[in-house]
């Protein structure tokens, strides 16, 4: 039987998509401290959800860009 091993070889990054270049540029741009920010795509837009009732209600801030993909990223 042969030996076989894995072998890690370094290679050149993938090139920048133009939707890629785009979210990095949204990212790089100034915001206000209070406003959040999607790690993912770097939306600012979110849905705050609500879970439960009362005090004990659990409050999630979502990304609409990427719900509207079908990811849940919380911010």
């Amino acid at each position: 039987m042969t030996d076989r091993r894995f072998h890690v070889i370094d290679g050149t990054p993938a090139p920048d998509t133009p939707a890629e270049q785009v979210r990095k540029r949204v990212r790089a741009m100034p915001k206000p401290a209070t406003m959040p920010q999607c790690p993912r795509c770097g939306g600012r837009e979110y849905i705050e959800t609500k879970i439960g009732a009362g005090r004990s209600a659990t409050k999630q801030r979502l990304c609409v860009l990427c719900l509207m993909k079908g990811e849940r990223v919380i911010l």
